[in-house]
């Protein structure tokens, strides 16, 4: 695994062409839009690419079949000490090829997550404390085509006191784990390039929908709302004003969520939203 300078990042972009499923991030990476990092087995002609968004998001394309490359990927992969990898990751793979490949090499470092094993929270979160830092687990993510025709728009009065509003530099960034400076170079520079808009109370954003990524005509939905304000119906308030805005501007509105996320996907397909695949989508350990 060679890493690449970013110069010679478009040597990479074919390797992603005719992916069937949301790679946005990625090619926020490619296109230098946010600091990454890209590993190759070749620095002249690529043939298989490792890419790794900030966020902790990779993915992993092209020649399956790379021996060498797979030899000092499994290290990487396996890496719980953090010696190559900087952080924990979530990793997508095309084709799908690479799924078999996993299999057959990383052998009983692979745990395969079913609905049918792990019903329930708690036994999901049995399952991370006992082999999230030891094991690669493989779960699904969910992709999703948006619907206009069944769009749903929540037209309830927010209680006293708060306020849905369009984000601004006047407003210091809410909190949480999906939020703007995880998928932008900086706060700052999401407010100047991205798009926004959220419950406010008193000055505090509580509930957020943000551009997590903007290619082209598609704009990828984050969410987030703090926790004691969960279960109110502020998130899908934040996200009808996004969509609006992406309906006015042109802009598709793109979702994709672990399949194991459950308000994540009960909130997309109320906007809206149909479930258009479900791909393998791996933990890499921590």
């Amino acid at each position: 695994m060679l890493k690449i300078k970013e110069h010679n990042y478009h040597k990479v972009t074919p390797l992603l062409e005719g992916i069937p499923f949301n790679i946005l991030f990625a090619r926020a990476v490619t296109d230098g839009d946010v600091k990454g990092e890209i590993y190759v087995d070749s620095i002249d002609a690529p043939k298989t690419a490792y890419i790794v968004h900030p966020y902790g998001m990779s993915l992993l394309c092209g020649n399956p079949d790379n021996y060498s490359f797979n030899e000092n990927l499994m290290y990487y992969l396996q890496d719980n000490n953090w010696e190559y990898r900087k952080q924990k990751e979530w990793l997508q793979v095309y084709p799908s090829k690479w799924n078999d490949v996993f299999t057959i090499l990383l052998k009983d470092k692979l745990v395969n997550y079913c609905d049918e094993l792990y019903a329930n929270n708690c036994e999901r979160d049995y399952l991370i404390k006992e082999t999230g830092h030891s094991h690669i687990i493989r779960w699904n993510r969910v992709n999703f085509n948006f619907e206009q025709s069944e769009y749903h728009r929540v037209n309830t009065v927010l209680p006293e006191g708060f306020e849905l509003k369009r984000i601004d530099a006047t407003m210091h960034e809410m909190l949480g784990n999906v939020v703007p400076r995880f998928f932008w170079n900086s706060y700052e520079e999401f407010i100047q390039k991205g798009i926004a808009f959220g419950v406010v109370k008193e000055g505090r954003i509580v509930s957020l929908a943000f551009s997590a990524y903007i290619k082209n005509n598609e704009l990828e939905i984050g969410v987030e709302t703090l926790c004691s304000y969960r279960g109110k119906g502020f998130a899908i308030r934040s996200c009808n004003a996004l969509i609006d805005y992406c309906l006015k501007n042109g802009f598709t509105p793109v979702w994709s969520c672990r399949k194991e996320n459950t308000c994540s996907l009960k909130l997309a397909q109320k906007l809206g939203f149909h479930i258009s695949g479900t791909y393998p989508y791996y933990s890499l350990p921590d």
